[in-house]
């Protein structure tokens, strides 16, 4: 089965912050053991619930925002004399407020950017 980008993400920090390296105690390396099990309960059980929850509510306000375009081209279509149903403005908003965002593609972008920048380092 493929890995998710999340889990590329997890792997990916696991790694850095050397959470299989148990036997280094020194400097940071002390610190980061003492906190490895708080660093892993909040990618296993918070991180992931928390990404979506903000994904969700920005796609509410995109769709609150095409929403108010949609109408007002209505509007302003019905006072120009034109039929909605014509303009290719109300056309476009309407596709794109039916198409919305796909919560798991927006997903798989945060965390593949995420990946890409902690990648670098």
């Amino acid at each position: 089965m493929a890995e998710s980008t999340y889990e590329k993400f997890r792997n990916l920090l696991a790694e850095q912050f050397m959470f299989d390296r148990a036997d280094l105690d020194f400097g940071i390396y002390r610190i980061m053991n003492a906190k490895r099990d708080e660093v892993t309960r909040f990618f296993d059980n918070d991180l992931l619930p928390q990404v979506k929850a903000t994904l969700s509510e920005v796609d509410q306000g995109q769709r609150a925002q095409l929403q108010s375009e949609l109408e007002e081209a209505e509007k302003a279509a019905g006072l120009a004399g034109f039929d909605p149903d014509d303009s290719p403005r109300v056309q476009d908003l309407r596709q794109a407020l039916k198409a919305g965002g796909d919560p798991e593609v927006l997903e798989a972008e945060v965390f593949s950017s995420l990946y890409s920048f902690f990648r670098r380092y």
